[in-house]
C-alpha cells in the first residue's frame, strides 16, 4: 500500500496550483491521503467492494493540455450518440466543443475548462470548489490533490436552458488515469439539464476519477442525469455532491452499465427549507462487473422532501452493492423521505447486497423505506406463454416493465428511450 501511496503521491504534487487558496485545499488532501489512505473491505462503506485490483495498477495520468489531440481511426470507434445537440467531449482528459457550445446559449452563462476558470473567476469558484464535497476517502482525497481538468458551469440567477447540455467523457487510452473536477452553479430561479456521458473504447483498462459538485440556489430546478458505460475493462469512481437552498429542486437520473468495478456516490445537504430531491437510478452489472451505489440524504432543516428509487438487474456472475441513507437532523422537522431499492436476478451466480438507512433525530417526520430482491415472476411467465409468447421474449417484457417507471420519471423524453435502448442492449 505505500508504494502505491508514494505513486500517487508524487503525481499529486506535481498538479499543486499557483492558487494560494487551491494549493492550501490541495496541499490538505494530500496529507490526508498519507494518513488515511485508500479504503479497505476494513472500512464500513467499503465491506463489499475491495479496490485491491485497482491498486495493483499504477495508471499514469493523462495530460494536462487542453489542445484537441489528434483522433486516430482506432479513436472515431467510441463517439456521442445521445440524442442532445449540445454537448462538449472530454477525450482522454482533454475538453472539446466548448466554443460550439457557447455560442448557442444564454447570455452571462459560462461554460469553462477548469483551469480557464481559476484564472478568470476565482472568486466565483472558491466559495464552492471543495466545500460542496465532505472528503471521506483516499479517491477523493486524490481527486482534489489533483484538481486541474474539469468543467465550470455558471447559469446567472432567472436563466432557463431548453436543450439539455451534455458532458461526453470518452477514454480510449489504456493504462490512463483521468482526473475529473465539474463545478455546476445554477443562481435562483434557474432552469437546466445537465447529463455526464462516460464512456471508452472496448475492453480498454483505464481508471475514472470524478467528482461534480453542484450547488442549486432558491426556487431553482436542475435536472442531472448520469450514464455510466464504460469499458467493462475499465475502474469508475464517481461521487456527485448537491447543496440545495431554500425551495430548490433537484433531480439526478442514472444508469450504470459498463466498468469492472464501479462506485458511484451521491451526497444531497437540503440547507434550506422548501427544497426537494430525487434520486433516480437503474444498475445492470452482467458478467463479471461489480457495481456499488451509496447515496446519502441529509435533510438538515425543517419542511423538506426527498425521494429514492433505484432497481438493479443482475446478469451472469456480477455484483451489486446499494446502500441508501438518509439522515433527518435533530430541527428538521416535518421531513418527508421516501427510498426504495429493488432488485432483479437474472441468473443463479449474480449476487446484490442492499442496505437502506435511516438515521432520525426529529421527531416530526414522515421516513420510510425498503428492499428487495428476487426473480423474474413464474406465474407471469407462464402467463403470457399461455398466450403464445415464449419465454425469452416473455422475460423481456417482464424486464421491461420492471425498469419502466424509473425511465418514466426522466422528463426528456428523447434521453429517456435513449437509455431504455441502451438497457436492452445490455441485456442482449
Amino acid at each position: 500500500m505505500s508504494e502505491i501511496l508514494d505513486f500517487y503521491q508524487q503525481r499529486a504534487k506535481a498538479s499543486l496550483s499557483t492558487l494560494p487558496w487551491l494549493a492550501q485545499l490541495q496541499t490538505k488532501a494530500l496529507r490526508d491521503l498519507n494518513r488515511h489512505g485508500f479504503p479497505t473491505r476494513h472500512d464500513e462503506d467499503w465491506k463489499y467492494t475491495s479496490v485491491d485490483a485497482l491498486l495493483n495498477l499504477p495508471f499514469m495520468r493523462s495530460g494536462d493540455s487542453f489542445q484537441a489531440p489528434a483522433i486516430t481511426a482506432h479513436d472515431e470507434k467510441v463517439n456521442s450518440d445521445l440524442p442532445v445537440n449540445q454537448h462538449v467531449s472530454i477525450r482522454n482528459g482533454l475538453i472539446l466543443g466548448i466554443e460550439q457550445l457557447t455560442s448557442t446559449l444564454p447570455k452571462g452563462v459560462l461554460v469553462l475548462p477548469l483551469s480557464v476558470a481559476l484564472t478568470k473567476h476565482p472568486k466565483l469558484l472558491q466559495p464552492y470548489l471543495g466545500t460542496i464535497l465532505k472528503q471521506e476517502h483516499g479517491f477523493h482525497y486524490l481527486n482534489t490533490a489533483m484538481i486541474h481538468c474539469g468543467l465550470l458551469i455558471y447559469i446567472p440567477a432567472g436563466v432557463v436552458i431548453e436543450e439539455p447540455i451534455a458532458l461526453t467523457h470518452i477514454q480510449t487510452q489504456t493504462n490512463q488515469a483521468v482526473y475529473l473536477r465539474h463545478l455546476i452553479i445554477a443562481e435562483a430561479k434557474t432552469q437546466a439539464t445537465i447529463i455526464e456521458d462516460y464512456q471508452g473504447l472496448a475492453d480498454c483498462c483505464y481508471l475514472t476519477n470524478t467528482v461534480t459538485e453542484i450547488v442549486v440556489g432558491a426556487d431553482a430546478k436542475l435536472t442531472h442525469c448520469t450514464i455510466q458505460r464504460e469499458s467493462k475493462s475499465a475502474f469508475h469512481l464517481g461521487h456527485l455532491s448537491v447543496r440545495q437552498l431554500a425551495g430548490s429542486e433537484f433531480a439526478n437520473h442514472s444508469l450504470s452499465l459498463g466498468g469492472q468495478l464501479v462506485r458511484s456516490d451521491i451526497s444531497l445537504y437540503l440547507q434550506e427549507e422548501k427544497s426537494h430531491s430525487l434520486m433516480n437510478g437503474i444498475y445492470a452489472p452482467a458478467e463479471g462487473q461489480h457495481v456499488d451505489h451509496h447515496t446519502t440524504v441529509h435533510h438538515l432543516v425543517a419542511n423538506c422532501s426527498s425521494e429514492q428509487d433505484y432497481k438493479g438487474i443482475l446478469t451472469g456472475r456480477s455484483r451489486a452493492v446499494f446502500n441508501g441513507k438518509v439522515v433527518v437532523a435533530k430541527d428538521a422537522q416535518h421531513t418527508d423521505a421516501k427510498q426504495q431499492n429493488k432488485n432483479l436476478l437474472l441468473s443463479a451466480n449474480a449476487e446484490v447486497d442492499t442496505k437502506p438507512q435511516l438515521e432520525i433525530f426529529a421527531d416530526d417526520v414522515l421516513c420510510s423505506h425498503g428492499a428487495t430482491v428476487g426473480q423474474l415472476d413464474e406465474e407471469a411467465l407462464f402467463y403470457l406463454a399461455t398466450r403464445g409468447i415464449d419465454r425469452l421474449e416473455a422475460s423481456h417484457y417482464l424486464i421491461h416493465a420492471f425498469a419502466s417507471d424509473n425511465l418514466r420519471l426522466i422528463p426528456h423524453r428523447q434521453l429517456a428511450d435513449y437509455m431504455g435502448h441502451l438497457l436492452t442492449q445490455q441485456l442482449g
